[in-house]
């Protein structure tokens, strides 16, 4: 009798420490995704309709703002990067989220996450304070979605609650479809903390 006892609280202490736990990141670890991944979506494909005039990112609220018309018409929660609480981005490798005004320079699939925004940093108030630092001022930062592990979306709620990028900005899958219908090569992207 003991001994079925003692299996129950086993099993029963195992349910309740996973159920209750944070959904992490769980499944399977790297993954790429393919071109068919981004294929056919129908929130991705540019809709005039809904065209932005700009994007505006609020890194205290973890906002991203979608202007049409001088009025926001989406809102979506966003990832930054993993020392942001550190500061502004400085340097290649220091992995903040840059601060300033930039624009779309193209849009694309992703074999890492899902598909990709690149923004126009470093802009020239960040080449010179690199220069001025003596450092890298780093590039490549982007507007992406998921690691494959998140695919389908599983872990948005623990993704969203951390940051957890290289200084990019991170929506969801879903999000970042509907996005990406919505904005066109060369849209401003406003960056304030």
């Amino acid at each position: 009798m003991r001994k079925v006892i003692s299996l129950f609280a086993i099993f029963a202490s195992l349910f309740i420490i996973t159920a209750c736990a944070p959904s992490g990141p769980t499944g399977v670890v790297g993954g790429y995704y393919t071109p068919e991944d981004c294929a056919n979506k129908p929130d991705a494909v540019f809709d005039p309709s809904r065209a932005a005039d700009k994007l505006v990112v609020v890194k205290s609220e973890h906002k991203m703002y979608v202007y049409k018309d001088g009025k926001v018409i989406k809102e979506f929660p966003v990832s930054l990067g993993a020392n942001d609480y550190q500061g502004n981005k400085v340097k290649r490798g220091d992995k903040r989220t840059p601060v300033g005004t930039y624009r779309i320079l193209n849009k694309r699939c992703h074999p890492l996450k899902y598909r990709a925004m690149t923004i126009s940093y470093p802009n020239a108030q960040d080449i010179a304070r690199a220069k001025r630092l003596g450092v890298d001022p780093g590039s490549d930062i982007t507007i992406h979605g998921q690691p494959h592990w998140n695919a389908d979306g599983h872990g948005d709620s623990y993704t969203l609650a951390h940051d957890w990028t290289d200084g990019c900005i991170a929506l969801t899958n879903k999000d970042l479809d509907w996005l990406f219908g919505s904005v066109r090569v060369g849209t401003p992207i406003i960056i304030k903390n």
